[in-house]
Order: C-alpha cells, then structure tokens, then sequence
C-alpha cells in the first residue's frame, strides 16, 4: 500500500508544461461543452436516430458547438464572443438539431434502397 502512495505522491507532483497544461483544459471544456449540448439535443430530438451510440451523440454536439459559433460569429461579426454563455449554448443547440436534421434528410436520399423497395 505505501508503494502505490508513493507512485500516487510522485504522479500528483508532477507538472506539464504550462502551454500543453492550457491545452489540455480547453480541450476538456470542449469536449463537456459538446457533451452538454448533445445532451440537451437528445432531449429535444427523440427517436430512432440516437441508436447509433454515444460517440455519435457527442459528433452531433460538436458539430453544433463548432457550426453555430462559427456561424454567429461571422455572420453577427462578433469579436468577443464568449461560447460558453447561454448564448453560446442556445445558438449550439439549434445548430446541432439543425445538421441532426440535414443528416436525416441526406441519409433518406443515400440509404442505399432502390424505388419500389
């Protein structure tokens, strides 16, 4: 047991480098920001589309987290906008429902089914 405290006090002492340190967090804050409105997307959208799993919930709500901030800062010509305000999240959220419904309407066309199937 004091073996493995040892190797824990020696892993908790240890630093990244200050640069990959802020990195890692902006990744991180990414990555839950995503998750959160792929959550609140799931909610919203219900049905047969959520079967793929939880990695393609997540693709949908990064797809929305970079779209629609994207998309409102060009179009408003934001210079300081913040993604991680409710504003953010709302113009996320209509964004991932929106290319959620932009991938139903392609996925019809390009099932792969002939007519009269």
């Amino acid at each position: 047991m004091e073996a493995f405290l040892a190797k824990l006090d020696a892993l908790l002492q240890y630093n990244l480098p200050t640069k990959i340190q802020e990195l890692t967090n902006v990744v991180l804050i990414w990555i839950g920001f995503a998750f959160v409105v792929a959550m609140i997307t799931r909610l919203l959208v219900w049905g047969g589309q959520w079967r793929r799993g939880a990695f393609t919930v997540f693709l949908v709500g990064l797809t929305g987290c970079c779209t629609g901030i994207l998309g409102v800062t060009t179009w408003r010509k934001i210079e300081n906008f913040n993604p991680f305000s409710p504003a953010g999240l709302v113009v996320s959220v209509v964004a991932s429902v929106a290319a959620l419904f932009i991938y139903q309407f392609c996925s019809l066309f390009w099932s792969g089914k002939k007519k009269g199937e």
